[in-house]
């Protein structure tokens, strides 16, 4: 622990982690809990969220962290105690270390519940469920309709690194020779566009926010295909994101999960994403929960509907 700071040291999370083979462990930093949270953020009437300043997720605009996802977690906290959010950008695939090591209080961005993720972060409930899209070049040229058919077809394909969509796609029979990471969906839809690669899988919705820019001209020389259901080990996977957070820090998550029912029954979760895309068919269905979710692997796991529901 950094006792200027009161966090954990990012070398002392990484030998902490290489040497319990686990984050569920006790004592100082390793305990990752770095003390009562929600006592702290109450007092201090600020959370730190971690966002991959992602459209229509959580972004910056301004000086105002905006989306989808920063919308429920500015309500839920408000409700908890009138705690303002506080976003710090984090490229998405570092954001679990970040919040880990204690540089954030909760992930706020569109982070899909993954079995994996499990072992490291506590998952709130399930705050929205999204189908998988491709991202190709205007006319589709190689007939793609989802990652079997660039599997099938010998396609590159971009992913965001991090993101759950790189191991559907190795799932789905792509090789890991051609599947590419790139740093923002900006960087994807650009490698697209200049021909560097044949597809950039996201979530449909990440990829009809990212060709509907605010202010600017629609993207033009690609095309979005039909969302669909990844099918992994045969069976198509349901993908829902939720906020995550540091393990030990029970009484926050479960704090954040009374609030978000309430918004869910109101009929207020809805109304607060609608603005940023998201409709009635992205709202979790009330018998998927993350428990289901966390036990979903890549290649085998709970069965869960399909989506589009």
């Amino acid at each position: 622990m950094d006792e200027r700071t009161g966090r954990c040291s990012r070398r002392g999370f990484l030998r902490g982690t290489l040497l319990t083979g686990s984050l569920a462990v006790t004592g100082g930093c390793s305990a990752l809990g770095l003390g009562d949270t929600l006592a702290r953020i109450r007092d201090e009437q600020v959370v730190r969220i971690g966002i991959a300043d992602e459209r229509p997720y959580s972004y910056l605009e301004g000086d105002r962290v905006e989306g989808a996802i920063a919308a429920v977690h500015r309500e839920v906290f408000r409700r908890i105690g009138d705690i303002e959010i506080d976003a710090v950008v984090t490229p998405f695939g570092e954001l679990v270390e970040a919040l880990n090591g204690g540089t954030v209080d909760v992930v706020a961005a569109g982070m899909f519940v993954t079995a994996d993720r499990c072992e490291l972060v506590a998952f709130s409930a399930p705050v929205y469920c999204a189908p998988t899209g491709l991202l190709v070049a205007a006319g589709n040229p190689l007939g793609l309709d989802d990652l079997g058919s660039v599997a099938r077809t010998g396609a590159s394909l971009a992913v965001l690194a991090g993101a759950v969509e790189r191991e559907y796609a190795l799932a789905a029979g792509v090789p890991a020779d051609r599947i590419i990471l790139v740093g923002t969906p900006e960087d994807g839809l650009a490698a697209v566009a200049d021909g560097d690669v044949d597809a950039l899988a996201l979530t449909a919705i990440s990829l009809r926010s990212l060709l509907a820019p605010p202010g600017g001209p629609a993207p033009t020389g690609v095309e979005l295909l039909a969302p669909f259901a990844p099918v992994i080990g045969g069976e198509p996977r349901l993908g829902c994101g939720a906020a995550a957070f540091r393990r030990p820090d029970e009484t926050l998550r479960a704090e954040f999960d009374d609030v978000l029912a309430a918004l869910r029954d109101e009929g207020a979760l809805l109304e607060l994403m609608a603005p940023f895309g998201f409709t009635r068919d992205e709202m979790p269905d009330p018998g998927v929960t993350t428990e289901q979710l966390c036990r979903v692997e890549h290649g085998a796991g709970t069965e869960l509907d399909p989506l589009p529901r």
